[in-house]
């Protein structure tokens, strides 16, 4: 039985439906063991921001769902909930998909169309990692409260980092292999959500996809999302100011320049928790380029004095800092338009800002590349 919201669904109705070659309706057709006989199967997926939950009986062994997309998506077919039990992912698109499971359904070989197939090549390799961190933030939700909940908490959000950067990297090695696969687009595309929409980091790859691909519709929406996050100051000259340093003295980001090949003017507080979480990824760019030409200007948007010292001491931080200790009204953050923290700004020795929002091992590879132009 088909869940959907009717109100949604009217909204889907009446607007304008994306044409893609790979639209239209699709047909799983799923033979499994005998331990699943009589069970329902469920299918998820999201179209046009509506959540679309299909379920079915199992029947002699078999199963058949069919459905609509206007685009092309991921789907997921599970005998319990979307993201627990026995599970697996597939893409869906216009034509016939098989899926057979001899055993678990997590172990089911998947065939058909062209993207089911495509999307079939990177599953192979995110699967495991993407079960084994979903599973350990299911375990978490049902552990009781208490000290051990904390432990496995800061054990999962330890293991976080590497999970985001292995998925990541696998995906772009994937858009290098496959830049005519829509499969490809979708994927990068969900890299990119949101805050983690990062022009340094994702358009290099956008950037491989064929023209087919970035005409689509999530194609169009990318590229403007990573324009957007580009940065408006990007390519322009940067604005002069002036800030006091933490034992009360005053430096200009103009002198800071004129004696650094690159400088990263970057936004923080100690209360921001992403910022502490980035703070090491700066630490390591520094440590590793700081004789060769590139050091950090850190403004703070903190109010506290005494926290500010702290946290630049705890996040071993030993490049410059200042600080207005006005909060959001922090004259340089407003001067640079900043409404989110942590961001930052990259500029050169002639004072052009050559890149923005540098997060990550992103911040790394940006500068060892600039350095050894």
């Amino acid at each position: 039985m088909k869940v959907i919201n009717i109100a949604a669904l009217f909204a889907l109705l009446i607007s304008p439906i994306t044409v893609f070659c790979q639209s239209g309706d699709f047909i799983i057709k799923g033979k499994v063991g005998a331990a699943s006989a009589g069970k329902f199967i469920k299918l998820y997926y999201e179209q046009d921001t509506i959540k679309i939950i299909d379920s079915v009986r199992i029947a002699n062994g078999a199963f058949e769902l069919r459905g609509t997309v206007s685009a092309p998506t991921l789907g997921k077919l599970s005998l319990e909930g979307e993201d627990t039990g026995d599970r697996i992912d597939l893409f869906l698109s216009k034509g016939t998909i098989r899926v057979q499971a001899n055993d678990s359904l997590c172990h089911a070989k998947i065939r058909g169309t062209a993207l089911a197939d495509s999307h079939e090549k990177l599953a192979r390799t995110l699967r495991p990692v993407d079960k084994k961190f979903v599973d350990g933030l299911n375990t978490f939700q049902n552990m009781p409260e208490g000290e051990a909940k904390k432990a496995y908490l800061k054990e999962l959000l330890a293991g976080l980092d590497e999970y985001t950067h292995f998925k990541r990297e696998t995906i772009h090695q994937f858009v290098i292999q496959n830049p005519t696969s829509y499969v490809a687009l979708y994927h990068l595309d969900k890299t990119a959500q949101g805050r983690l929409a990062n022009y340094e980091t994702t358009f290099p790859f956008y950037d491989k996809l064929s023209p087919e691909l970035k005409a689509t519709v999530l194609g169009k929406q990318l590229g403007e999302r990573l324009l957007r996050a580009k940065g408006e100051f990007t390519g322009k000259e940067y604005i002069d100011f002036v800030s006091t340093t933490p034992d009360g003295a005053k430096l200009s980001l103009k002198d800071v320049l004129a004696k650094n090949k690159y400088t990263l003017v970057d936004f923080w507080a100690s209360w921001c928790g992403p910022c502490r979480k980035e703070n090491p990824h700066v630490v390591k760019a520094y440590d590793a380029f700081k004789d060769k030409g590139f050091t950090v200007l850190s403004i703070s948007l903190d109010e506290d004095p005494d926290r500010w010292k702290a946290a630049i001491a705890e996040d071993g931080m030993p490049w410059h800092h200042v600080s207005s200790l006005k909060g959001w009204k922090e004259p340089v953050a407003i001067l640079y338009g900043v409404r989110a923290i942590p961001q930052n700004l990259l500029i050169d020795d002639q004072g052009t800002i050559v890149a923005t929002n540098l997060r990550g091992e992103t911040l790394f590879n940006k500068v060892k590349e600039l350095l050894h132009h």
